[in-house]
């Protein structure tokens, strides 16, 4: 990582990782190893979901999301796809079971 980061980032991360494993234990081993940063790259496809129910349109059950569905360009708008995701499916289930 110290090849592809800038020091500052560098630093954050060794000063994170720990900190962060004092809330989450586990979080980190000893000989763990980073390996990536993220890229700015989209998804060129869009998996087709119904604007309404959000499932799917050719295969039912399948809620598709984020930027591998062509839904999102970044974290942020992904996070709140996957909210919408969320909302949609808790929809359909809580109708199956009022039914």
């Amino acid at each position: 990582m110290a090849d592809a980061l800038p020091d500052f980032c560098i630093e954050a991360i060794r000063e994170a990782i720990p900190a962060f494993n004092k809330k989450i234990r586990g979080f980190a081993f000893d000989d763990a190893l980073l390996t990536g940063v993220e890229t700015r790259t989209s998804a060129p496809i869009n998996i087709k979901r119904d604007p309404e129910s959000l499932e799917s349109i050719n295969t039912k059950g399948l809620y598709p999301a984020g930027e591998g569905a062509g839904y999102a360009g970044g974290i942020m708008s992904a996070a709140i796809d996957g909210i919408k995701i969320a909302e949609a499916m808790a929809l359909s289930i809580n109708a199956k079971h009022t039914h």
